[in-house]
């Protein structure tokens, strides 16, 4: 019962539909060497992401248009949205880094923001 022929080819999934969020497993975090390289693919974040917690991102869309978390550990907590700035690279498309805005300045980006003002600074 409901087993597939010998031989056959088991059906595909359908594809997710554009804009249905879903979990990435490619979170970048400003710790990571590959995080200001613009040529290491991944998903930006600048707020810390706690374990436990899942960044998910809508699909269908280059460059993302949105992304969230989802605290895994406490299924009845709101999903977190997320904002984004696009970081400038030279000749290429630039960095769109993540980040959590009611944590930004909550003293657990100090390190990020620090990192970030000084990576400005010596472009100019």
């Amino acid at each position: 019962v409901g087993a597939t022929p010998a031989g056959a080819q088991p059906a595909t999934a359908p594809p997710i539909p554009r804009g249905m969020p879903m979990v990435v497993s490619d979170v970048l975090g400003p710790g990571d060497p590959g995080f200001w390289d613009p040529a290491v693919s991944g998903t930006r974040v600048l707020t810390p992401v706690e374990p436990g917690v899942e960044v998910a991102c809508a699909t269908g869309f280059d460059p993302v248009i949105s992304c969230s978390t989802l605290d895994m550990r406490d299924l009845t907590s709101p999903q977190r949205s997320l904002q984004f700035v696009d970081g400038p690279t030279l000749g290429g498309p630039p960095l769109r880094m993540w980040f959590d805005y009611p944590r930004w300045g909550d003293g657990s980006t100090a390190a990020v923001n620090e990192r970030v003002i000084g990576w400005w600074m010596q472009r100019g």
